[in-house]
């Protein structure tokens, strides 16, 4: 694949569509910060307002009843120069801060919105201190007490000090406008911080799309975009990786295919030109049978394999005891050792082994894990076909005397292709499409298949199947 992706890929401004989804992404940080900016200015003015309030109701009233005393002992204080002095003094500041004087006696009329009962602890007390609600204004009210029947009132509407709704919805405003303009610098700068490692990613994504494989991102940015970064590197090695194992299995694939096909073209070709003697015309013919029936399953196992992934891939679930299974696929396998000089066994239970799977399957499986080892095991030594059973699985073993595997290969054994790219051309080595087939098989049938080191030598392969019993017919 090209490692060099083309321009327009690379460049932003030939996807108008992207750098829309980028200007998208800075106009939208800068409406949240300016939006959270304008939220928390207005509540946080709409919270401090009532405690401003009562705050400044409080002062309101401390004031009121100071000039309350003082009116009262100015009241009760005969006359002077003096007197006479803070007299206008104290009528200039109640006409200063709307402030209206009322004298109230027990029997007597009272200012509007004011009862006789609201006033009765001043006949008591001496002094009193109340709000009321007229004509939708509220007044505060200090009242002080001259003579044993005489009182003097003091009322103020509490709008007229302090700030009301208007002027705090006005410092609000005034607010709202500064704290948006700072929020939006703010946004504007925080959106190109972000987005700057962002559109790094998105060209990296493009490369990969491109077939780029060799590509590495500095990690940076917020740590949410650092860890992006390092999953696209993660990313370009998986792909290289799986693109690597793909070469190697079409390889190996191609390279088997090609040897039996070679061989039945070769015979094919002689026995057209008459050069095959008559009496080897029977042999050439069963090799070139024995070849097609190799290419017949090498194709059908890599139509398995290819079908696997697919929902319709046919599986039928029934009770069965792998003792039966295998003795059918030792009856085959044994004269097939036994031609090749190797050493065939077999390891049964006494009694039934019973789980739910596909006997054909199953079949198919216990044939690519012998056919696997007989290519491998030299003659003399032993191949051990093992069924047994587990506390919830039933399985089949097939064991070898031959060169076996690494523990790195054991993790991998039943990847396509890949002890096929491990082993080419150190020792004989199949496709590794046997292995991974019988990998996705097990798992199919709700087993499983591991690899391991083998007790002859070689190497060891187990397949499981949940265990069950016999089905009704």
């Amino acid at each position: 694949m090209p490692s060099d992706a083309p321009n327009e890929v690379l460049n932003p401004a030939a996807h108008p569509e992207e750098s829309q989804r980028k200007s998208s992404l800075t106009l939208r940080t800068v409406l949240v910060t300016s939006l959270v900016a304008v939220l928390a200015v207005l509540l946080t003015g709409l919270a401090a307002f009532p405690l401003l309030r009562d705050a400044e109701l409080r002062d309101q009233r401390r004031q009121l009843a100071q000039i309350a005393d003082t009116a009262a002992t100015v009241t009760l204080t005969t006359a002077g120069p003096v007197v006479q002095q803070v007299q206008e003094r104290l009528i200039s500041t109640l006409r200063r801060e709307q402030i209206s004087l009322a004298v109230v006696q027990p029997d007597g009329p009272t200012p509007e919105g004011i009862s006789q009962s609201q006033l009765a602890s001043l006949w008591s007390m001496n002094k009193i201190s109340f709000s009321y609600e007229y004509n939708r204004q509220t007044y505060l009210v200090e009242g002080r007490l001259i003579t044993s029947n005489t009182g003097l009132l003091l009322i103020q509407p509490t709008t007229v000090t302090g700030f009301g709704w208007r002027e705090l919805w006005g410092r609000i405003g005034l607010a709202i406008v500064i704290g948006g303009v700072f929020a939006a610098v703010a946004g504007a700068l925080l959106a190109r911080r972000v987005t700057r490692p962002l559109r790094g990613l998105v060209n990296a994504a493009n490369r990969l799309q491109a077939g780029d494989r060799n590509l590495r991102l500095e990690p940076e940015g917020p740590a949410e975009v650092a860890d992006l970064a390092v999953a696209l590197n993660q990313l370009g090695d998986s792909l290289a990786l799986s693109e690597a194992r793909q070469r190697d299995f079409l390889l190996s694939v191609s390279h088997e295919l090609r040897t039996p096909m070679t061989a039945i073209g070769g015979y094919a070709e002689a026995m057209a030109d008459g050069v095959v003697p008559y009496d080897e015309v029977e042999r050439v013919a069963g090799t070139m049978l024995a070849e097609t029936h190799r290419l017949d399953a090498l194709i059908a196992d890599l139509l398995d394999l290819a079908r696997l992934g697919a929902v319709e891939f046919p599986v039928d679930i029934v009770g069965v005891d792998l003792r039966d299974v295998a003795r059918a696929a030792g009856a085959v396998w044994a004269d097939r050792c036994t031609a090749e000089g190797v050493l065939w066994e077999m390891q049964l239970p006494s009694e039934p082994a019973l789980v739910l799977c596909d006997p054909r399957r199953v079949r198919q499986i216990i044939d690519n894990l012998v056919a696997n080892a007989l290519r491998l095991t030299p003659a003399g030594q032993p191949i051990v076909l093992q069924v047994a059973l587990e506390a919830t699985y039933g399985y089949v073993e097939v064991r070898d005397g031959g060169p076996g595997l690494s523990d790195s290969d054991l993790a991998v054994a039943f990847e396509p292709a890949e002890l096929y790219s491990r082993y080419r051309g150190i020792r004989q080595v199949g496709t590794g499409v046997g292995l991974a087939l019988v990998g996705q098989l097990a798992y199919r049938l709700g087993g499983y298949a591991e690899a391991g080191h083998a007790g002859e030598g070689g190497a060891s392969f187990r397949v499981g199947f949940p265990r069950g019993q016999v089905l009704p017919e």
